[in-house]
């Protein structure tokens, strides 16, 4: 699925078990199986040899993004007070983190079509 191509890589035990967790999830949230490393039928919205490919491909860049992302976002009085009055968030936080991820997976590396239907 992904081919971790960062100045960090993982131990290839690892980047597979990375891997199957990923398809795994793409699979209950899409309900069929979706190749990030080749979108089927038409180009993704970026080509795969540009940055926001090669940070995504980074586990390690992603989570210390999304983790400051989230902490940005909720530093902000209003914008918290929007997530907290007008989102699932309180209730429903872990599916609520889940479709952002998704949103993001499939906006870098899904489909065009796709891409653009989930912005």
């Amino acid at each position: 699925m992904f081919r971790n191509s960062g100045i960090i890589s993982l131990p290839r035990p690892l980047e597979r078990r990375v891997d199957t967790l990923a398809q795994s999830f793409m699979h209950q949230r899409l309900g069929s199986q979706m190749d990030f490393s080749t979108p089927e039928g038409e180009p993704a919205l970026l080509p795969p040899n540009s940055v926001t490919w090669r940070i995504f491909k980074n586990p390690v860049a992603l989570f210390i993004g999304g983790v400051t992302a989230v902490l940005l976002e909720l530093a902000e009085p209003r914008v918290r007070d929007a997530i907290w009055q007008h989102s699932t968030f309180r209730s429903l936080a872990l599916r609520r983190l889940q479709r952002t991820g998704l949103a993001a997976l499939v906006t870098v590396y899904g489909p065009r079509s796709k891409a653009k239907a989930m912005i």
